[in-house]
């Protein structure tokens, strides 16, 4: 992936500050149907600050009509080809991570996708791989929970993209894939999950359709399983990164090096919005990973409750 100049970052930070607002626009006309053009504005003004945001359109209650949504910038035209691109494959597959959870709960900054995958087997795995690579996204490395795990929790610092790491899960099956889509406007890293943990045919089959963008619609996984997937994610050390570990991870891309950060406050805002019903879905959803033993000597039941008696502390 090229080097950034400043003009180029400038510009990307302008357009993710306009899907960020757009996205959220899409939240609250999916929670208030009924609201009016001057209350979806003034919602929308007080979620950024009232920061002098132009360019809201008077949709009143109704969805952004097509002209709005030819307005997507290049980084709204990456996340539309993921989508097209994931159903070319044929596997029953969900939006997870950062991206999930700007559309559920809070935007934010993101220019890297998860998704997850429900596969049986490894030639379907692989094949899944081979497709991706033949609609053009670039595969820079395929792991299994082992080697995330000494990634995160032994060496202490990120893998090198440039060096891919072909390793198996312990149950036959490819556990995850990370691939970066350099075809668009704007580079779009996405990390697979194919059997990390457990669940995966769980999350697709319950994802929920929901147009996180103006006419960009993708099946996203509940909140019970997002909640569960981060607390995974996190490792049993809180997976963040140590102060003297920043400057080797300045070298690489931040969603990568601050992974541990992203997904702690991905964590915090999912359970904080969490309902009665999606905390159902994510006990149960830990409980059912530890029974597949998709997570190792890891008690994920005690890990959230500890993570959550300290959030309300």
């Amino acid at each position: 992936m090229a080097s950034l100049t400043p003009e180029d970052r400038l510009r990307l930070a302008r357009e993710m500050d306009e899907t960020r607002l757009r996205m959220y626009r899409m939240n609250v006309l999916r929670e208030r149907p009924g609201i009016g053009a001057w209350e979806l504005k003034r919602a929308v003004l007080e979620w950024m600050g009232n920061g002098g945001i132009q360019d809201f359109g008077d949709s009143g209650g109704e969805r952004p009509n097509g002209l709005e949504a030819a307005k997507a910038n290049g980084l709204e035209r990456s996340y539309a080809r993921l989508g097209t691109v994931f159903d070319g494959t044929g596997a029953p597959w969900s939006l997870a991570g950062s991206l999930a959870v700007s559309a559920r709960v809070e935007p934010v900054y993101m220019t890297q996708a998860s998704v997850v995958l429900a596969v049986d087997d490894e030639q379907v795995a692989h094949g899944v791989l081979d497709g991706l690579e033949e609609a053009g996204l670039r595969l820079l490395s395929v792991t299994d929970q082992m080697s995330v795990k000494d990634w995160d929790h032994e060496h202490g610092r990120p893998a090198d993209p440039e060096n891919i790491e072909i390793e198996h899960h312990p149950n036959g099956l490819v556990a995850g894939a990370r691939l970066v889509d350099e075809t668009g406007d704007r580079d779009l890293e996405v990390d697979l999950i194919f059997a990390a943990s457990g669940i995966e045919a769980e999350i697709t089959a319950a994802a929920e359709p929901l147009e996180i963008l103006p006419g960009q619609g993708f099946r996203v996984a509940r909140t019970g399983h997002l909640i569960a997937l981060a607390l995974l994610s996190l490792g049993a050390a809180g997976g963040q990164p140590r102060p003297d570990q920043f400057a080797v991870m300045d070298a690489f891309a931040s969603e990568q090096a601050f992974s541990g950060i992203r997904e702690r406050a991905d964590l915090t805002a999912l359970t904080d919005a969490a309902t009665g019903e999606d905390w159902r879905l994510a006990w149960e959803a830990v409980d059912l990973m530890a029974s597949r033993s998709a997570t190792g000597s890891r008690d994920l039941r005690s890990e959230l409750a500890a993570f959550l008696a300290e959030s309300q502390s």
